[in-house]
């Protein structure tokens, strides 16, 4: 249940922060949701939280765009579509789960050693 509230606090936390500030907001977000809440499993919680949050707000663009910036972008890494999403959910996922694992270690007297 503890993992659920955090999942839900770093996706909603991370939307509204991209909306104003550099992609690397949700590193804030994921950092906050892992000191906050302090789960078994934070890195996990993070990892799938923002590496989902990507991945929608990603095919919602790609869905809306007139221009095929996608398929452009993953001509210029040699990528195909699918495996450019997975790849930026992957670079995401990584970022908000090592931010989650930090905030989380940095609870002092409540530490666990779960990871």
């Amino acid at each position: 249940m503890k993992i659920a509230v955090q999942f839900v606090f770093i996706i909603v936390v991370a939307f509204v922060l991209e909306l104003f500030l550099p992609w690397w907001s949700i590193a804030v977000a994921a950092f906050a949701g892992g000191l906050i809440f302090n789960s078994k499993a934070n890195f996990l919680a993070g990892f799938i939280a923002i590496a989902f949050l990507w991945t929608v707000k990603a095919l919602l663009i790609e869905s809306n765009a007139a221009a095929t910036l996608t398929d452009r972008v993953a001509s210029i890494f040699m990528l195909n579509k699918p495996l450019l999403f997975l790849v930026m959910a992957l670079i995401g996922g990584l970022v908000g789960g090592f931010a989650a694992m930090t905030g989380a270690a940095l609870q002092g007297n409540k530490r666990r050693n779960y990871y």
